[in-house]
């Protein structure tokens, strides 16, 4: 978790942001591992199910954008709000749930893996976990400053197409769904967590 998110921090593309972001919640997810109970397992398959969403969402807009502008730098982001308004609000929800901010998917997970943890006593673990989770909101929000706050370098609109926009809204759709229904992905985790431990 620490060493990623240390490293992302200091990233301005955001390609590589988001990769070393990657590293840090391969992290989140192994504190769940190292517990080896039903739960710790039951929570890692559920992160994963709305990290699979939210990140690809995350890198699938960094590659439009990427297209668009051929440039991956947080730069290059300025003033997507204003350009591509679908596309800056898509990213910008994958971006806080993966951060863990309710209401979205990311914030069930990191409840799921976090309360095994307090429940198990490790309480030192959850703090670094929450930490971390401060951390990865700050270059997260940068990203998210960017698209909203400052001024962009081309002021035309960026398009996106149809089929991006669809696979998009497909992406968003279990990002913000799972974050206020989740129950059934999470009687699926643990029913999957059962066949493996019996």
């Amino acid at each position: 978790m620490t060493v990623g998110n240390l490293v992302a921090v200091q990233q301005s593309n955001v390609k590589r942001l988001l990769a070393y972001s990657s590293i840090a919640h391969a992290g989140y997810m192994l504190m769940g591992f190292v517990l080896l109970s039903p739960a710790g397992l039951k929570a890692i398959l559920f992160y994963l199910v709305v990290y699979l969403f939210m990140n690809l969402g995350a890198f699938y807009v960094v590659v439009l954008v990427g297209n668009a502008t051929k440039g991956e730098d947080i730069t290059d982001f300025s003033g997507l709000g204003t350009r591509a308004p679908f596309a800056a609000v898509a990213l910008a929800i994958f971006l806080f749930a993966l951060t863990g901010i309710p209401p979205f998917s990311g914030f069930i997970g990191k409840v799921y893996l976090f309360a095994e943890v307090l429940n198990r006593g490790v309480y030192w673990l959850a703090i670094v976990a929450a930490l971390n989770s401060v951390v990865s909101l700050y270059y997260y929000a940068r990203i998210v400053k960017a698209m909203f706050l400052e001024e962009p370098r081309d002021p035309s609109a960026l398009p996106v197409p149809a089929v991006p926009r669809a696979m998009l809204a497909l992406l968003v759709a279990p990002t913000l769904v799972l974050g206020l229904y989740w129950e059934p992905v999470a009687r699926i985790a643990a029913d999957s967590v059962r066949m493996l431990v019996f």
